[in-house]
């Protein structure tokens, strides 16, 4: 390491995409950027997510005032941000690692520091806002939910989709989903990959594949959405589907996978959610917390408000729905009548 590169690493116990979310939204840097005894307006912070994009801050004490002024020059969601500041060409990135056990490290690399950053006093303020940082997370997690109670979701959206599926007329499952080219009995074909196919059998699958995932889905739903009702009905009972969670994405990823594809069912179906709605409104907290990333969706300018909840994110032009229907818009998916993500201007 160069005598101008300096490395700060911290555990936060918190889940990596409550992390990102700190790192990413004003309203949250507001709450700890810029050591203790300084304030960082929110209307004072402009952050464009992307490569090329602006980042600005601006820390306010009893000494003066600060604006950093930088560009985005790597934005992976969820795992690596990185800008280089336009006054002092420092380059700042910070990498971000989920542990599993819902705690995220941070290492965050910089380089090319001014010397006026190097003093024992300039970096006792730099971990005092990492220490802000924690502090901030610490309180949102208190008011979220832990990733056991994520996972307990997982059980009750399988269950309710299968129980609304047992009740259905058998042409229920030839009926289209919101995921395009899939009926709902591939879907369902899909979702319970996990309790019909060992992790050998999976990387077979895989193999077979040429190692690519859509192709293994697609062939995965085609083939076994012939499987009597029964059994896919069993397999959405299945406890290894209950229990499974996606190689490093943990009981997060699990929940948005079963909460995501049972809406793309009952929003095609023109039936009630069976998730629960605390699960929908977690999902809808990962989704904004990656910025729409996950699916491509551009969440610029946007103010997303959930009509059926008090929950809402970002700023800019209104979409108002219920929180199912926003998570699927947020996931890429187009509803009835082709709507996909639409603003509504005030």
């Amino acid at each position: 390491m160069s005598v101008d590169e300096l490395v700060y690493r911290q555990v936060f116990r918190a889940p990596c995409e409550l992390v990102w979310r700190c790192l990413t939204e004003p309203a949250e840097l507001a709450q700890f950027w810029g050591p203790r005894g300084t304030t960082t307006p929110v209307d004072g912070i402009v952050v464009e997510l992307q490569v090329g994009g602006r980042f600005e801050t601006l820390m306010v004490g009893d000494n003066g005032s600060y604006c950093m002024i930088a560009t985005f020059t790597e934005v992976v969601p969820l795992q690596r941000l990185a800008w280089v500041e336009s006054a002092s060409g420092m380059h700042t990135t910070s990498t971000l690692t989920d542990l599993g056990d819902g705690s995220t490290e941070v290492v965050i690399n910089q380089r090319h520091v001014p010397e006026s950053m190097r003093s024992p006093e300039a970096r006792a303020g730099f971990v005092t806002s990492l220490d802000k940082l924690d502090e901030h997370l610490a309180r949102l997690t208190r008011k979220g939910a832990t990733m056991t109670e994520l996972q307990s979701f997982v059980a009750p959206t399988y269950n309710g989709l299968a129980d609304l599926l047992a009740s259905a007329p058998a042409e229920t499952w030839d009926a289209p989903s919101l995921c395009e080219k899939w009926q709902v009995r591939h879907l369902v074909a899909h979702v319970t990959m996990p309790a019909r196919l060992t992790p050998q059998q999976f990387g077979a699958e895989m193999a077979a594949a040429g190692g690519d995932f859509a192709v293994l889905s697609d062939t995965v739903a085609a083939r076994d959405a012939s499987l009597p009702i029964a059994d896919q009905l069993d397999a959405l009972h299945s406890q290894l589907l209950h229990e499974w969670q996606p190689p490093g994405g943990g009981a997060a990823g699990a929940l948005s996978h079963a909460v995501i594809h049972s809406l793309d069912v009952t929003i095609a179906l023109e039936r009630p959610a069976v998730a629960p709605k605390e699960a929908v409104v977690a999902v809808l907290d990962q989704l904004t917390a990656a910025n729409g990333a996950w699916f491509g969706v551009d969440l610029t300018g946007v103010r997303l408000e959930a009509a059926d909840t008090d929950w809402s994110w970002g700023s800019g032009d209104v979409v108002r729905a219920d929180s199912g229907p926003l998570v699927a818009l947020l996931s890429g998916r187009t509803l009835a009548g082709g709507r996909a993500l639409q603003r509504v201007k005030d």
